[in-house]
């Protein structure tokens, strides 16, 4: 089992056995087919698109804290209150624990999906990562100090 980041743009590229895991207060609708945001379906290359990392959505101390890139005020990412307020959210969780359900989910999901190989996470949110105001910042750097792993997915050629 391996943990990703990415953004919602990269989903059509993944591959049946990653599963992107929604990070964000509000989903696009093809996200959740169309159906609200607690659908949950398989898209036609067999990728199960709708789940949400709920522990990782902006929590409400995160509220109206950012204005977007284009309104920011600081345009400083270290000095960003919703960024700080998220890592602070983030700071709460227990990393073993989470870790510890990853791998629970990651068995049930490939049983789910009758796949042959171990499942991969794929945090997903908005924005690109060539957006230093992104949320996976502070997620990134919350796995690494918890000591684990987590990369941006790439692409396959």
């Amino acid at each position: 089992m391996k943990i990703y980041t990415s953004y919602f743009y990269m989903v059509r590229f993944l591959r049946p056995w990653e599963l992107p895991l929604s990070t964000a207060v509000w989903d696009p609708k093809w996200f959740h087919d169309f159906k609200g945001q607690n659908h949950i379906y398989k898209d036609r290359r067999g990728v199960l698109n709708g789940v949400r990392a709920g522990m990782f959505v902006p929590d409400s101390t995160c509220a109206n804290q950012c204005s977007g890139l284009d309104k920011c005020v600081t345009k400083d990412p270290t000095q960003c209150t919703f960024l700080r307020r998220y890592r602070q959210q983030l700071d709460k969780l227990d990393a073993k624990s989470f870790m510890k359900y990853m791998e629970q989910s990651s068995s049930y999901f490939q049983d789910l999906l009758e796949l042959e190989r171990p499942l991969d996470f794929v945090l997903i949110f908005h924005e690109a990562p060539t957006n230093q105001c992104s949320e996976r910042w502070p997620v990134q750097s919350w796995f690494q100090d918890n000591g684990f792993e987590v990369t941006e997915w790439q692409k396959p050629e």
